[in-house]
């Protein structure tokens, strides 16, 4: 409707309505998380959510294609500060178990979000493509939630004058975080981009009727609830498991379902795989939130959670990229997906060698006392 809407537009104009506020996440996350270190997270969270609503209904009002991407640009900026000020301020709120439990609850409300907005979305594109834009008046009930219940959380400033403190930020180790969340974006950000056009494809599908777009918003949606229930029970997972164990049951589970997708021929093993896939993500993202607050001080947590949304924004980027070479090669959606499904479990080595060294290490004094 927006393209019949701008017809002068080319499509991949039309298709950056969906993709800019991504970039925009990618390319400010870091340094408005290094804002809100430095004035504080809720003046950041604040002012983020404002620009969320405003920026995300200028698309109702406005009446030129490049004031409508200049809107979502604005948008993503608003998104970035979001992400990362909730990302960091629960970590300040929480310790232990009922921080992981938190940022369980988190991978549940983002999945819940989707899901949400597919269905709102949907209803108000019903009444018109600008409606759609209005599903961002719902940042009006969450800034007032904010200002109502949220406070700035007590954190010990670095002493740079005096250095007394010998916290760092912890560049190294975060590092192998984002880039984990880097590869777990990519695979996942397949479903949203590729899964439609495979349902339209099948068989299977068709035979239920001709609109395959439905059938493939069902999965979606199911794949969403997956995410969004792991999520709830994901503070019971982090204290029986390391993390490496946790990232591994999370390549290996989008290795299954990708790999299921390549060989499904019924409906029915799209779900299975579509359920395996979001029960990948669902963990992923507490898993990385929870290591990032593991190992940064707090008054570096703003930074550190920039940079974990930008990892995930780039991933999206490079999903999209690392698509057209794969399907050059293997020619069909299916074969695409067996594809990504056996890089998946290639990816899970790794966190499963780590796994096991970890438990050895952690079995080796015990050992040398016994013999003692």
């Amino acid at each position: 409707m927006i393209s019949e809407a701008f017809p002068d537009a080319p499509d991949s104009l039309i298709s950056m309505i969906v993709t800019l506020p991504s970039l925009a996440i990618a390319l400010t996350g870091i340094f408005i998380g290094a804002l809100s270190d430095k004035i504080g997270k809720i003046k950041v969270l604040v002012a983020s959510v404002a620009i969320f609503t405003v920026a995300g209904c200028s698309g109702y009002f406005l009446t030129s294609l490049p004031a409508i991407l200049v809107g979502r640009i604005i948008l993503g900026v608003g998104i970035a500060g979001i992400t990362c000020t909730t990302s960091s301020l629960i970590p300040c709120y929480y310790e232990g178990i009922a921080r992981a439990r938190v940022l369980g609850y988190q991978a549940a409300a983002m999945g819940l979000g989707v899901l949400i907005l597919e269905m709102s979305g949907g209803l108000l594109a019903g009444i018109s493509w600008r409606a759609t834009f209005l599903i961002y008046l719902i940042g009006i009930v969450i800034l007032a939630g904010v200002l109502l219940t949220m406070r700035e959380p007590v954190i010990p400033k670095i002493q740079r004058d005096t250095g007394a403190s010998d916290e760092t930020f912890p560049t190294a180790p975060l590092l192998l975080g984002y880039v984990t969340l880097f590869m777990g974006s990519v695979l996942f950000f397949l479903m949203p981009i590729k899964f439609p056009y495979f349902i339209a494809t099948m068989d299977a599908a068709r035979i239920l009727g001709e609109n395959t777009a439905l059938i493939s918003g069902l999965f979606l949606g199911i794949m969403g609830c997956a995410a969004s229930i792991i999520g709830i029970f994901y503070g019971r997972l982090t204290w029986r498991f390391h993390r490496y164990a946790i990232l591994a049951s999370t390549f290996a589970l989008f290795g299954i379902g990708y790999c299921s997708l390549g060989l499904a021929t019924s409906l029915p093993l799209v779900a299975f795989a579509v359920i395996c896939i979001g029960l990948g993500n669902g963990i992923l993202m507490p898993t990385i939130l929870t290591w990032i607050a593991a190992i940064t001080p707090k008054q570096f947590l703003g930074r550190a959670s920039g940079g974990f949304s930008v990892a995930l924004n780039t991933g999206q980027f490079a999903s999209t990229l690392a698509i057209v070479p794969v399907i050059a090669i293997t020619a069909t959606y299916s074969n695409m997906f067996l594809a990504f499904g056996c890089i998946a479990l290639l990816l899970a080595l790794p966190y499963a060698l780590a796994t096991v060294r970890v438990r050895n290490e952690a079995t080796l004094p015990q050992t040398i006392k016994v013999e003692n």
